[in-house]
């Protein structure tokens, strides 16, 4: 652990210098939009229960040399890697799935246990009053309150049916990262029993933010139409260690494999009033944290700088 902290630490101040000589976007804009359409028409209908889905996209970069995985984390850590998980998973000769996930899918100690609720996302403003400007119509958008709402009360229903008692505080904020802003609550229960740490993760994951609600409805809905295979992408990643455990959602991230790039993944929460179009650009913005550091950046529309578009 000492000689991989001492090389993040290192590897921080280093930039990569990989150019990006294509990239492709599975689905493509065209396909994503009617993909979103399918899904708001389901939605939509008064027969169905699902009141949203997690669409998702992969995009693949190549790039002119390989990326190292540990110096494009660092990379991350440094520059996103407040409020977040920073997370690498590499087994011997194989792809390394690496990511700055900003939401919690629980953190246990003994009998407490703790959960996020994380949906709707904008970009950070250029000046203090933009980005106030801009948490006021995040906080104040009927959509993003839906999803938001959808999500939190999810988490809470499947807390209750095994913990004695569970408090929402905050129920609603703002959590700002370096380059986004999301809407925030904070869930805490008291188990019933510590036996029943398997039977979280079962009950936790998918969580609403990356799947949707209802879960089975959603599941479907995804597999139908989604045109690539997720993967570790959304999984669980954490630990699980006696008396504490602690698990984050690999959201944010990318594999990374020698010779072939890495494919970066994103996704969004498509609820009644969900836009196709700014939905894609809430995509770019969450797949910009790893082009960045690349030297070709996937330009975004012009007006998402001033309003914006998880979990």
């Amino acid at each position: 652990m000492d000689k991989v902290s001492s090389k993040i630490v290192r590897l921080q101040k280093e930039v990569s210098r990989t150019f990006i000589l294509s990239n492709h976007h599975s689905p493509s804009k065209m396909h994503w939009d009617l993909a979103v359409k399918k899904a708001l028409e389901i939605i939509n209908r008064s027969s169905t229960p699902l009141t949203k889905v997690v669409l998702a996209r992969s995009s693949r970069v190549i790039t002119a040399t390989d990326i190292d995985p540990i110096a494009w984390l660092a990379c991350l850590k440094q520059v996103e890697g407040e409020n977040a998980y920073q997370f690498c998973l590499q087994p011997p000769d194989a792809p390394a799935f690496i990511g700055n996930t900003p939401e919690q899918l629980f953190h246990r100690k003994w009998l407490k246990i703790t959960s996020e609720a994380l949906a709707g996302t904008r970009g950070r403003g250029g000046t203090t009053a933009l980005d106030l400007q801009i948490e006021h119509d995040l906080l104040s958008s009927p959509k993003d309150h839906l999803e938001f709402t959808i999500v939190r009360e999810s988490i809470r229903s499947k807390l209750e049916a095994i913990c004695n008692r569970v408090v929402i505080e905050p129920k609603k904020a703002i959590r700002k990262l370096p380059r986004v802003q999301h809407l925030y609550a904070r869930l805490a229960g008291r188990l019933r029993s510590e036996d029943e740490e398997y039977d979280i993760m079962a009950s936790l994951h998918p969580s609403p933010a990356v799947c949707g609600f209802p879960t089975e409805e959603a599941r479907l809905l995804i597999a139908e139409t989604e045109v690539f295979d997720r993967g570790m992408y959304a999984g669980p990643v954490g630990w699980f260690g006696g008396g504490e455990s602690e698990f984050a959602v690999g959201i944010r991230s990318a594999l990374v494999e020698k010779g072939l790039g890495a494919l970066i993944y994103a996704g969004t929460g498509i609820v009644e009033g969900s836009n196709p179009s700014l939905e894609w650009d809430e995509l770019e913005l969450k797949t910009s944290q790893f082009t960045k550091f690349l030297k070709l950046e996937v330009p975004l529309r012009s007006r998402f700088e001033n309003i914006g578009t998880p979990n």
